[in-house]
């Protein structure tokens, strides 16, 4: 019988966080994370069939009024202007951004020590050959200029946006895409915090309003590369979900979700089997459900990838083909082409 994920949303973080004695009482709770990838489907696609059913019920009561059919022209004609006005404006912010593109961050300021920074406190970063470290760079800044990141019981530090955008290009380093529009703001709190939903202690969490991570767990999971813990990129991994199904979309994009079905078929077999009582290597977090286990598979492909492959060939593979890059070889980047890369 195939195992059916669902998502429960009474375990779910909420938009809105707590931080004992910054904030002051817990606001109401406003929204629920979601980050099943199933479930992310599902709901775009009710959104979708909602705006379908209101289009055509406006249009039914327009066909029993006296100027049914003058109105009913009218409103199509709206609709086609209004969407193709949208199409336009979004193209003309994503050719600013460069999303689809590797450019230059223009405007940035170019005496942030990004090297130094990285080389200190990214194993990753350290292990690149120069040409890709200057592509890490690149990407980090741009990463960085399109972000809002806001610092809660702690001092803001030049160095922290650097790394923190350090771990969204890790995760995403082969793949053409890297911004993850769908966040512009970052939060970023000086330790461990609790959400109200639970009063639970939480490390890092992803929501509609934003990426949030515990610095000091941050630091610690870099610190220590090889526990396979790193609350950075375990979080980022949520980002790229949520961004793959709620962001803006394009054909690379499209073929990320069809090689994202190889991953979930595999992984689909050793999330049953762990669950069964398999042995395994991954934290007993990844057995929660499947969204966590995708994110603990994330930790564990950079920060142990000998013993990932050796023990869980298959799943290890095919985070290779789906990230597009394998943490074994020195440049990291599997198919440079499908990277975006000319050589």
């Amino acid at each position: 019988m195939p195992l059916i994920f669902v998502a429960d949303f009474t375990r779910m973080p909420p938009d809105t966080i707590y931080i004992p004695g910054i904030t002051g009482p817990p606001p109401p709770l406003q929204d629920t994370l979601f980050d099943s990838f199933e479930l992310n489907q599902q709901l775009l696609r009710e959104a979708n069939q909602h705006r379908l059913d209101s289009l055509v019920e406006h249009h039914r009561k327009e066909e029993n009024s006296p100027q049914g059919n003058d109105g009913i022209f009218i409103l199509v004609l709206i609709i086609f202007v209004a969407l193709f006005v949208i199409r336009q404006v979004r193209a003309v912010e994503r050719g600013k951004k460069g999303r689809y593109k590797s450019t230059p961050a223009r405007g940035l300021r170019r005496e942030i020590p990004c090297d130094e920074w990285l080389v200190k406190y990214n194993p990753y970063y350290n292990s690149l050959p120069p040409t890709m470290k200057e592509r890490f760079v690149q990407r980090t800044l741009q990463f960085m200029q399109e972000k809002e990141f806001r610092f809660h019981s702690m001092v803001e530090e030049e160095y922290i946006p650097v790394l923190i955008s350090g771990a969204a290009v890790q995760m995403t380093f082969g793949l053409p895409n890297y911004h993850m529009d769908y966040f512009p703001v970052i939060h970023i709190i000086r330790k461990e915090y609790i959400l109200n939903v639970d009063q639970e202690t939480y490390y890092g969490h992803v929501s509609k309003s934003g990426i949030y991570i515990s610095w000091s767990s941050f630091l610690e999971g870099y610190s220590d590369y090889a526990d396979s813990v790193n609350v950075g990129l375990h979080e980022m991994a949520h980002a790229v979900s949520y961004d793959l199904f709620l962001g803006e979309q394009d054909g690379h994009d499209t073929a990320f979700k069809e090689r994202l079905k190889g991953f979930t078929k595999e992984g689909t077999v050793a999330f049953r089997a762990m669950k069964g009582g398999v042995d395994h290597i991954l934290d007993e977090y990844a057995l929660t459900n499947f969204d966590e286990f995708w994110a603990v598979s994330i930790e564990t492909f950079f920060e142990n990838p000998e013993e990932f492959q050796r023990t869980l060939p298959d799943l290890y593979q095919s985070l290779c083909v789906l990230l597009n890059q394998n943490p074994l070889k020195p440049e990291k980047i599997v198919d440079p082409e499908l990277a975006g890369l000319a050589y």
